[in-house]
């Protein structure tokens, strides 16, 4: 069976990924300041497939290459650092998206599901790597997974970044795009 290793104990490595998770929450309060959710979302997503398929790549190398060695370090960083950005990002997000009367419900069913996934995902690469004899298959199939996500992102509805928050479902129908598109065809209507 394949391993990769990041050269050290598996302690020091769960350590190290909780330490690098520490800049990524930084990030995250960076992109806040200068970009708007959606976009926000989408380079976090494509910056996760490259440390996905780059750690699958180099981890795919045996050791003594220290150019594919070095591959694996940086994208486990890279994967450790955004992936919290994300988690904070999409918190953010789904807190945001819903209107004051289901926010705490939306947001915690988004959570949850979340939560769900992290639970399934180690029986996924489990039966991954079974299946099909190496594990590189697995992050192959997660990059596919997070680049589905990156454009499905891009056709949200909604931008959240810098907007009121909505008191209740009426005042998220005024300005929705969808919403308004009606309206304004309804308005037309009218004058005809």
């Amino acid at each position: 069976s394949e391993t990769v290793t990041l050269g050290t104990s598996p302690a020091v490595a769960l350590l190290l990924g909780g330490l690098l998770e520490m800049p990524g929450i930084i990030l995250a309060l960076g992109f806040d300041r200068v970009m708007a959710r959606r976009p926000t979302i989408v380079v976090i997503l494509v910056t996760l497939t490259t440390c996905v398929l780059t750690f699958g790549y180099g981890g795919s190398y045996k050791r003594e290459r220290s150019f594919e060695y070095l591959m694996v370090h940086v994208s486990y960083a890279g994967y450790k650092c955004f992936g919290i950005t994300m988690n904070v990002v999409i918190y953010q997000y789904a807190a945001e998206v819903y209107p004051v009367s289901c926010r705490v419900t939306g947001s915690g069913l988004s959570i949850g599901a979340g939560r769900i996934g992290a639970m399934l995902s180690p029986l996924a690469y489990e039966w991954t790597t079974e299946f099909c004899g190496t594990w590189t298959v697995f992050f192959n199939i997660l990059a596919c997974f997070l680049i589905l996500d990156a454009v499905l992102v891009a056709f949200l509805p909604f931008e959240t970044h810098g907007q009121a928050l909505k008191e209740s479902m009426d005042d998220s129908r005024e300005t929705d795009p969808p919403h308004r598109c009606l309206e304004l065809a309804q308005q037309c209507g009218n004058c005809a």
